[in-house]
């Protein structure tokens, strides 16, 4: 067998194998155009980096200035040179209504620019990415895009509140009330202030947005305003001044003739020591000064002529008609005054501040109870309580005279109850003037002419009818010896002898209701009567004695030498008279039976002798005397 060769036909193609093989090919180009590429890019971005070396990488810009490729020292004089803000006065506070202002930099309130910071910022662009494709990235953004970087800046607060607390310092200030001041006759008077206080806190809220936002900014302050509590004082100024122009003068509008003062004048330095001033606050709500005078201080003044200007009033005088029960008017009443001092003060205080300088006293009538309108029933005077007579025969008509005309005064007097009845007040001046004639009157012990003599007759039957009505007799004096006048009737130590104003006759009204004391003087028949008028109590009256004892017989005749008689004329001036010692008792019960008092009442009355005035050519009796006895046991002053 031989073998046979063939020749060998091509092997097939792999359709794998083709794909790889003309891709291969296929590749060449691209590949090797990314190497290309990417040696270019690396070459170019060799050469960007190797360019910014030192620089800030190009796109990187701060409010519109580009930085890119700068040094940092020459980015840092860019920045300064671009950006003045912090330095600039730009920041202006107004106090809208002083038209102050303040005008501040940045700088100054706490603001600056740190433009090494900055920089160094916008340094690191680029060089701090995260690895190597984050920086080639930022670094590109950058380039393509741009960044924009904030500037680094400082805000230091306290420099802030240290300007703020600067400009509050100066607007700051409390209120000041207005204010008076006076010593002696200069016033002065400060005038009122505004409070005012800066609100700081709003100040600096508002402040904050514009400086860390490096805005301009104009701003009007918020100002707190303070009223003071007082506004003005000028007012008062001017009412003091008017207060101390000078004095005052009070005067009468109807004075009375030769008894009231003319005038009353305070003094300017004693209203100066009444001024006072107080705050008061008004309706308004606001506190005024309120200058016055001080009332207590003006009252305390006046009280003085209180009763230098009282007048006390009269009372009516009646006299009880015995039929109607009823009081018939005789004399009408005249009303009293009294200063009303209240309203003197008010009228002093309103005067005060006004130019006029001269004021009326203010007085308010004083209307006694025992008015012209009174009745019976209002006072209780309704009945007859006592009754007494005396005598005085023998009497000279100007006794006699005397006697009516004392007794008037008397006539329809009403005493109030618990009252104390005065002879003397009620008698008044004896005197020629009054209608009183010359008679005899007892004066040291003796019997000699003067003027009012019979009076006593009017004061011992008014004690005789009040020993009677059971009143209190509070001071009653016997004659310096008997007078004969008075031993008819009750008999003696019954007398009372006045002499005003040393000796005086009085006893009081103690029953609740006015007594009426009436008189009727009789010349016919020689008497003096005294009636009593009011409501009886019913009270028992129980006289004893009188009781005589010691007694002395009259002493011898005294005979004076008158040049003025006639030749052989005598004429007898006083008559004897024993001493005693007399004594008579009272005993007062009221309407039960219970005893209301037990009085004495001692009479020492001493010897007294005829007493003979003689002429020339008049030849004494045996066994005289020449010359008074001795009358130091007679009374100082009597009325007889």
């Amino acid at each position: 067998m031989q073998a046979t060769q063939f020749a060998p036909n091509p092997p097939a193609s792999n359709p794998i194998r083709q794909l790889a093989r003309n891709l291969g090919w296929f590749m060449v180009a691209p590949v090797t155009a990314v190497t290309i590429v990417t040696i270019l890019l690396a070459l170019t971005l060799s050469g960007y980096r190797q360019q910014h070396v030192d620089r800030i990488y190009t796109g990187v810009m701060l409010w519109g200035i580009d930085l890119g490729t700068l040094t940092p020292v020459e980015a840092e004089q860019e920045l300064e040179a671009a950006f003045p803000y912090p330095q600039e006065a730009s920041i202006v506070l107004l106090d809208a209504k002083t038209n102050r202002e303040w005008v501040f930099s940045p700088a100054e309130l706490g603001l600056t620019f740190d433009t090494a910071q900055t920089v160094d910022q916008a340094y690191q662009i680029g060089r701090e990415g995260q690895g190597v494709f984050g920086t080639l990235r930022e670094q590109f953004d950058t380039w393509y895009y741009g960044r924009q970087i904030a500037p680094v800046v400082v805000f230091d607060e306290s420099k802030l509140e240290q300007a703020i607390q600067s400009i509050a310092a100066e607007i700051n200030r409390p209120p000041a009330d207005a204010a008076l001041d006076f010593s002696g006759t200069a016033v002065s008077y400060l005038s009122a202030q505004v409070g005012r206080s800066l609100d700081t806190a709003d100040t600096r809220r508002r402040l904050l947005s514009p400086i860390t936002n490096l805005r301009e900014v104009r701003l009007q302050l918020l100002i707190h305003e303070t009223q003071p509590q007082i506004h003005d004082t000028s007012q008062a100024a001017e009412q003091i001044e008017q207060i101390m122009s000078g004095p005052l003068t009070l005067y009468l509008q109807e004075p009375l003739e030769n008894v009231d003062l003319e005038r009353i004048v305070i003094p300017e330095e004693t209203i100066v020591e009444w001024i006072r001033i107080q705050q008061i606050t008004a309706e308004s709500g606001r506190t005024e000064t309120q200058v016055f005078l001080d009332e207590n201080a003006i009252r305390t003044w006046l009280e003085p002529y209180n009763a230098t200007l009282r007048r006390n009033p009269v009372n009516a005088r009646y006299y009880f008609d015995d039929f109607t029960r009823e009081l018939v008017l005789v004399e009408p009443h005249v009303n009293g005054r009294a200063l009303d001092i209240d309203a003197t003060v008010e009228a002093i205080s309103r005067q005060a501040v006004l130019p006029n300088r001269s004021l009326a006293l203010i007085f308010q009538d004083v209307v006694p109870v025992v008015h012209a309108g009174a009745t019976a029933a209002d006072l209780g005077i309704t009945e007859l309580v006592s009754e007494s007579t005396t005598w005085f025969f023998g009497s000279t008509d100007e006794r006699k005279h005397n006697i009516s005309r004392s007794a008037s005064n008397f006539y329809g007097i009403v005493i109030a109850p618990g009252q104390e009845f005065s002879f003397n007040h009620f008698l008044g001046e004896i005197s020629e003037e009054q209608g009183y004639e010359t008679g005899l009157i007892i004066v040291g012990g003796r019997t000699i002419e003067g003027v009012g003599g019979g009076v006593c007759q009017v004061s011992t039957t008014i004690f005789q009818a009040a020993f009677w009505a059971g009143f209190p007799i509070v001071e009653r004096w016997a004659h310096g010896y008997q007078v004969p006048y008075y031993n008819d009737g009750e008999g003696t130590g019954m007398d009372a002898t006045v002499y005003s104003p040393v000796v005086d006759f009085r006893f009081i009204n103690d029953t609740p209701y006015y007594l009426l004391i009436e008189n009727y003087y009789n010349e016919a028949n020689s008497s003096l009567t005294f009636k009593m008028y009011s409501t009886s109590l019913g009270r028992e009256v129980i006289k004893e004695g009188p009781f005589i004892e010691n007694v002395v017989p009259p002493r011898p005749d005294l005979w004076e030498y008158n040049e003025e008689l006639e030749p052989g004329e005598t004429e007898q001036v006083d008559w004897a008279v024993e001493g005693a010692d007399v004594t008579v008792g009272r005993t007062v019960r009221n309407s039960f039976g219970d005893l209301l008092r037990q009085d004495t009442f001692i009479s020492h009355y001493i010897p007294w002798q005829n007493i003979y005035e003689y002429g020339p050519d008049v030849e004494l009796p045996q066994e005289t005397e020449s010359t008074p006895q001795d009358t130091s046991e007679a009374p100082e002053e009597g009325t007889e």
